[in-house]
């Protein structure tokens, strides 16, 4: 794994209503996506070989608003490993609470609104 690894994340609407978000990276920017609710987001990439890729996304729901760092190589590169054969993928469900960010099933990260 590590340097250069192909990651995906995916982010889940697990709220009512529809949430709006904005993800950027230092080089690109996702642009403003609309998630209606029990629909997911998603992309995909390279982390950078100097395991500084990092990936922030700004959410704005009906219950609250933030902006936290979805991928950041550091922290997620152990973190998400699901390898299949297909890649790490990390997995966050917005709910009304705030973002969560998963481990397999278990929820380990939570940036509450």
């Amino acid at each position: 794994q590590g340097a250069l690894a192909r990651v995906r994340v995916q982010i889940t609407n697990q709220m009512a209503s529809n949430v709006t978000i904005h993800c950027k990276s230092k080089n690109d920017d996702l642009g403003i996506h609309v998630i209606s609710s029990g629909q997911s987001y998603g992309w995909g990439f390279k982390v950078n070989f100097w395991q500084t890729t990092l990936f922030f996304c700004g959410f704005t729901t009906e219950k609250g608003r933030g902006v936290y760092d979805i991928y950041k190589a550091l922290r997620d590169n152990f973190r998400c490993l699901n390898d299949f054969g297909t890649g790490d993928i990390c997995f966050w469900d917005v709910k009304d609470d705030g973002v969560h960010g998963y481990v397999g099933v278990e929820n380990d990260i939570w940036f509450k609104w």
